[in-house]
Formats: C-alpha cells, structure tokens, sequence
C-alpha cells in the first residue's frame, strides 16, 4: 500500500447525508441477470446429481444386501425424502449465513469508512495502482467514486474483501428449491424399476441404466452451458457414477457378512 495519503478534491463519503443507510451497489445490465438465472443451473445439476448418486448408492447396497424388493424401494423412497428435505434447508441455511457474513463485512468497511475516511480514500487508490493505474489516474478514478458512495462502497468492499457486496441482498429462495425438487427428480429414477414386480436382479440392472442415462443427460445439460463437449461431460459423470455403483454394490454384498448377516445371491 502506499505511505502517501493522497487528499480527496471533494467531501468523501462520509460527508455524504445519510451515507450509513447506503447500500453497495453497480449499474445493472441485462448480461448480469442473465448469467445470475443461468448461474441456478448449478443447483439444479448439483442435487439432481447428487440424487442419483446418493439413492442409486443406496439402492444398490440393500439390493445387493437384502434382495428384497419391498425393502429397496422403502430405503430408496426414505432416502429420496430425507436428501431432498436435507439439501433444501442446507442450501438456504448456508445462504442466509453468506448474506450474513457479507453484511457484517459491510458494515465493518463502513464502520472503518467512518473512523478513518482519508486512510480508506488512500487505500482505495493504492488498490487501483496495484491494477495498473498510475498514482494520478489512480487518484482521479477514486475522486470519481466518492460522487457515487454506494458504487465507492461497493469497490471498497469488493477490493478489500474480495467479495461481492450485491451476495447481502440476495434473499432469493428459488436456489433452495431448485436443489430440493432436482434432488428429488435424480432420487426418483433408481426407484422407479423396483416399485413393479420384477424380478431383484432386472430391477437392479434397470435401476443402474436409468442412473447412468440421467446422469449423462445432468452432464449433458451442464455441458451444454459451458463452451465444454457436453457428450464429454456427461460421460464424464456417468465415470463416476458407475464408481460409485460398483463401489456400494461391493459394499452392500460383504459389508453384511462381516455384521453376522447372511450372504444374499443376487435375484434373491
């Protein structure tokens, strides 16, 4: 940081009437919004993953445990309610706690705003020539700043501590449910084969296909919004996912001899 405390050519924010009731705040433009409801598509890819994952996880230890039809689905329907209701309230907790933490922030900076405004006028253009500006240019941007205190406020924020202020007025729930219902949705697949009669082994068999297609089409989807392959990125996932199968599979077929369980054959 530099030594100098450079002067402000006018009154700094907190000079400013009423300045304390500001919030930080940028232009808006039709790209920002656009990305922030693209943004929710990892919620959505996230939990439906996640759902397959978890419940397919689930399905095929117990099927590989038990082999009873009966008690598959009731594990997988417990495990779809539970993860759904799990990631729901999760995902909006850990939201409200980011708001949270960036509001105290925020009033932190403002509270330092207050106390010593020619330090934080010197700091703010300290950080624009550590991006490149000269101590001039640097000077002369900041001057600029302080006639908009909720866009000054905003880069000290921003600059200081690398956060983005707009994250304290994002009370949106949509994220929450986005997760929650995706959940649910990718839950849902690796039970659906085992609610008709078929028989253990072909349930457990469709169960895995209907897995791996949805997980194929989340990475295909996710794909599709990035500059990534989406074929790529869906069977990426699918990579996992079957690692994942294999691994609770094993799991589920002689985890259960080691408690005193009786080994079960598949197809019962």
């Amino acid at each position: 940081m530099s030594t100098e405390l450079p002067l402000p050519e006018q009154p700094v924010v907190m000079d400013v009437p009423g300045w304390q009731g500001i919030h930080p705040g940028i232009p808006d433009t039709p790209q920002r919004r656009k990305l922030h409801r693209q943004r929710d598509v990892r919620e959505i890819v996230f939990g439906a993953k996640d759902g397959i994952l978890t419940t397919m996880g689930v399905v095929t230890g117990v099927g590989a445990a038990s082999g009873d039809h009966g008690t598959v689905a009731i594990a997988g329907l417990l495990a779809l309610i539970a993860g759904a209701l799990s990631m729901g309230v999760g995902q909006y907790q850990g939201t409200k706690s980011e708001r949270e933490v960036v509001r105290s922030s925020i009033e932190q900076e403002k509270a330092e705003m207050a106390a010593h405004p020619q330090d934080e006028f010197a700091e703010q253009v300290a950080y624009y020539k550590l991006k490149g500006f000269s101590a001039d240019e640097a000077h002369l941007i900041v001057n600029r700043l302080v006639r908009n205190p909720e866009i000054y406020l905003y880069e000290m924020v921003r600059d200081e501590f690398g956060i983005d202020p707009r994250i304290a007025d994002d009370s949106d729930v949509r994220p929450a449910f986005a997760i929650a219902g995706s959940y649910a949705v990718g839950s849902f697949l690796p039970v659906v084969p085992f609610i008709p009669a078929l028989s253990p082994l072909v349930a457990l068999v469709a169960s895995g296909v209907l897995a791996l297609l949805g997980l194929f089409g989340i990475g295909f989807y996710a794909g599709s919004m990035t500059t990534r392959n989406p074929w790529k990125r869906g069977l990426e996932i699918v990579l996992w996912g079957s690692g994942v199968f294999a691994i609770s599979f094993l799991a589920g077929r002689f985890i259960p001899p080691l408690l005193g369980h009786a080994f079960v054959p598949i197809g019962g």
